[in-house]
């Protein structure tokens, strides 16, 4: 008899706690909505720097660490984990995806500071940064719910 078997129910019991584990991870990606604008508000502050002036991004690269930092904590302090945004899964492409998308945003706003874009234009392409960040949160979070097993 080998004793390194499970017998079927361990095995039941096993895989019944993944679904339980799974379910509660679904639990995490549950944010409150001023956690996904606090990403949108941390990549708005981010483009709208580096569009203003290089010295304007330096002092907005820190308040964006910082921010980060803060953000990392508090998640860590309210559900005990942080969630990467690169982890395997359904959520890879759609954060591949805003790769792609703020790479653009980085370029126009290099644009702009070197091509003396209004202070106007610089604070609608952080807007555009901040709408999409936020919505980007909020797709993510539901995309990880549904592929944990929990409601979307």
């Amino acid at each position: 008899m080998n004793h390194d078997r499970p017998s079927q129910e361990e095995a039941r019991a096993a895989l019944d706690s993944i679904g339980e584990t799974r379910a509660q991870l679904a639990a995490l990606a549950t944010c409150p909505p001023w956690r996904h604008a606090a990403f949108g508000l941390v990549l708005a502050i981010l483009i709208g720097s580096i569009s203003i002036s290089s010295s304007a991004q330096i002092v907005g690269t820190v308040i964006v660490l910082v921010l980060v930092g803060l953000l990392v904590r508090s998640d860590l302090k309210r559900y005990g984990v942080f969630v990467n945004g690169y982890r395997r899964g359904a959520t890879l492409p759609l954060t591949l995806g805003y790769v792609g998308f703020m790479i653009v945003l980085v370029a126009a706003a290099m644009f702009m500071r070197l091509h003396g874009f209004s202070l106007w234009s610089k604070l609608g392409l952080a807007a555009i940064a901040f709408a999409m960040a936020t919505a980007l949160s909020v797709k993510w979070s539901r995309t990880f719910r549904r592929e944990m097993g929990g409601d979307a």
